[in-house]
């Protein structure tokens, strides 16, 4: 884990090490706004500066971020799997949407990239599948 400097303010100098933490815990579908919570990381501006200024990491945060698309497929699918019927529904289909909503931003289909108009996810679950 990144330690805080000896003045015991953030830091703001870039590190492979520090990247590598940052898009470890991207990918794992921690929020931008999470991991900078964490006292021993750097401040968001300065994870926006490393954006803007690095390749490097760019690259490396495109891909925690496609990762982190992923990761929230698999969560939707866990929240599916688990339901028992004996849930709220709406409840259930919120958590679900609101996990799709973000990979589709994450991750946006491939004839968005091409221009061609972005592509759209639903859920539909009906009380037939509530008793799944």
């Amino acid at each position: 884990m990144p330690e805080l400097a000896a003045t015991g303010t953030r830091r703001s100098a870039y590190s492979r090490r520090l990247a590598d933490e940052i898009c470890l815990r991207l990918a794992d579908g921690q929020s931008l706004r999470a991991i900078c919570a964490d006292p021993a990381l750097p401040h968001r501006a300065t994870i926006l500066r490393w954006l803007r200024d690095n390749p490097a990491f760019r690259a490396l945060y495109d891909t925690a971020r496609e990762a982190a698309a992923d990761t929230l497929a698999e969560e939707i699918i866990a929240i599916a799997d688990r339901a028992t019927g004996r849930e709220d529904v709406p409840a259930i289909k919120l958590r679900m949407e609101a996990r799709m909503w973000v990979a589709t931003r994450l991750r946006p289909p491939a004839s968005a990239t091409r221009g061609e108009g972005a592509g759209s996810i639903s859920i539909t679950i009906t009380t037939d599948d509530a008793a799944l």
